[in-house]
């Protein structure tokens, strides 16, 4: 690069205060003026005449950066941070209050001020986070992911014959599995593969846990992801085969899960729980007796087979999964209803602002952040209305560790929110992938198009 340029760069750099930015802006910069030089060049001008005419078609350096750094500078989510933080906080106090008094399956302030601690450092830590780390660094992150998950079924205890550390682990993989997607853009078929492949090994973590929630979570955020990257033909295999293939993978493994795991007898049962009272029908059974004998706004009653008895003594994990059953006996349906409203905004303001997003690594870890939060709380809420099928803890509400750990993916979103006026640092990471040439006749001739796939 001619030293006037490399002169002129330095100059506008440092009025760009944001590190982050200042290697891409100028990086971009830099193209201008020699795309410039050139077509000074290409009008008759001589290499010294061409490089100063470029210099003065693009204005004193001093005025350029400041005009860069005024655009480019990292957008606080000062909003967003408050109504996280507020809510986590309510969620926590709520969570207590809700249980108190209780000797088993209660929930003491000091581990839950502990935790709400804890989830506002990494919540703050996540959030100045610089997320392209994750595509920069995809490959590691995904190995050091699985080594996670190896050592906490080693490691963790096991609780309800579910290993308790490895579940919070595999909440992170669809964040994971985002990076990884990112990785094989522009690949071709064997790009395709690899990202579906990908999410294989991060299925069996969770499937050895086990931890049905999160693999469900790992599953449907996948494939969204594939399926949106296979719209747009990111791995440059054609938009049709990259949006098939993981659609029917996903198919043959959901029949898998269903006839090898699930079955039609328990989808029987959670519609018909009264077929087993006293097994795998009784968590739905006394769920629903709750909801039966609740207020609009008040305390409710135990009402079908359960009436007279102690909220306490038949409502299984009360002051856990079933917390919002708990809500809405002791407090009535409007406080629930109030709840699941902020966090519905919470989760629509969060995919709103993901969809928004330019730069494509940053669109996929917040969308990958917002359908882990949303599908949590979907299946919470169905649970707790009386549709046992698998466990899940509201996020914020539920869990002291988990809410440090949702605390943290949605600082992670926040992070991406934070940096979206970066300009795209790689639009095109891998060479262009080409089609087949295509032969055709035209006018008696032989005409051979070669096609480029961006």
């Amino acid at each position: 690069m001619p030293e006037r340029f490399a002169a002129y760069l330095a100059a506008a750099g440092e009025q760009i205060r944001w590190r982050r930015a200042r290697p891409v802006l100028l990086r971009e910069l830099r193209t201008h003026l020699m795309d410039q030089r050139d077509d000074c060049a290409a009008a008759g001008l001589d290499e010294e005449a061409a490089q100063a005419e470029a210099l003065r078609q693009m204005g004193d350096p001093v005025a350029v950066g400041t005009e860069l750094d005024r655009v480019h500078r990292p957008r606080p989510q000062w909003g967003l941070l408050a109504f996280v933080w507020l809510l986590a906080l309510a969620c926590g106090l709520l969570r207590v209050w809700l249980t108190r008094g209780v000797v088993y399956g209660g929930v003491r302030p000091e581990p839950t001020v502990l935790a709400l601690l804890q989830g506002t450092a990494v919540f703050l830590g996540a959030y100045f986070l610089d997320y392209t780390f994750l595509g920069r660094h995809g490959r590691a992150l995904y190995v050091a992911a699985l080594a996670a998950g190896l050592l906490s079924l080693w490691l963790s205890p096991r609780v309800n014959y579910a290993s308790y550390f490895t579940r919070y682990v595999v909440l992170f993989y669809p964040v994971v599995y985002a990076a990884w997607v990112y990785l094989w853009r522009g690949r071709g078929v064997k790009g395709l593969l690899a990202a579906i492949g990908g999410g294989v090994p991060l299925a069996c973590i969770g499937l050895l846990a086990p931890y049905v929630l999160g693999m469900a979570v790992l599953a449907v955020t996948g494939l969204c992801l594939l399926e949106v990257a296979g719209w747009r033909d990111w791995f440059g295999a054609g938009r049709r085969l990259s949006m098939l293939l993981p659609a029917g993978v996903a198919a043959v493994a959901a029949g898998g899960l269903f006839f090898g795991g699930f079955g039609a007898q328990r989808f029987r049962l959670l519609l018909h729980p009264e077929l087993d009272p006293l097994g795998a029908g009784y968590q739905a059974l006394t769920v629903r007796s709750a909801l039966e004998g609740a207020n609009w706004l008040g305390e409710g009653v135990l009402e079908g087979t359960f009436a007279g008895y102690g909220y306490w003594d038949v409502i299984p994990a009360g002051g856990s999964d079933f917390l919002l059953t708990t809500l809405i006996h002791a407090l009535g349906w409007l406080p629930f209803l109030l709840l699941l409203a902020a966090f519905g905004a919470l989760v629509a303001w969060l995919l709103v602002k993901a969809l928004r997003q330019q730069n494509q690594l940053g669109r996929m870890v917040a969308v990958a952040v917002v359908l882990t939060l949303g599908l949590q709380g979907l299946c919470s809420v169905v649970l707790n209305l009386g549709l046992v099928l698998i466990s899940a803890s509201f996020p914020l509400l539920v869990g002291n560790l988990h809410t440090v750990v949702t605390m943290a993916l949605i600082g992670l979103a926040l992070s991406v929110f934070r940096q979206e006026r970066i300009p795209e640092e790689n639009p095109e990471p891998h060479p262009p992938v080409f089609r087949r040439p295509r032969v055709s006749w035209r006018d008696g001739e032989l005409v051979i198009a070669l096609g480029r796939r961006e």
